[in-house]
């Protein structure tokens, strides 16, 4: 449930938190499916983000992703388990962006 600034937010995407004043008071119910008008409102109240449903998508290329940890393993992948642990993680990052 990555939170997104309001002026990214897109029609049809649903809040995964409700979104809450200084004060505590609900103005959007977890659920709610925003609209055009919902995300004018969202702005002009000053919201700065809203958690929304979905997973946060990677700020990284695959490549970039992969290079660091090429960069990050280089003094130790020759160690025990440090080659197994590289592995593990080069398969969970290329499922990221699967």
């Amino acid at each position: 449930m990555p939170k997104i600034p309001v002026n990214s937010l897109k029609p049809g995407m649903k809040l995964s938190k409700p979104v809450t004043n200084d004060a505590g008071m609900i103005l959007l119910g977890e659920g709610t499916e925003l609209t055009n008008a919902l995300i004018e409102r969202l702005e002009n109240m000053n919201v700065g983000s809203v958690s929304i449903e979905g997973a946060a998508a990677p700020q990284k290329s695959l490549e970039e992703m992969l290079s660091e940890l090429d960069a990050r393993f280089k003094k130790t992948e020759n160690e025990p388990n440090m080659g197994f642990l590289k592995k593990l993680l080069k398969e969970h990052i290329e499922g990221l962006y699967k």
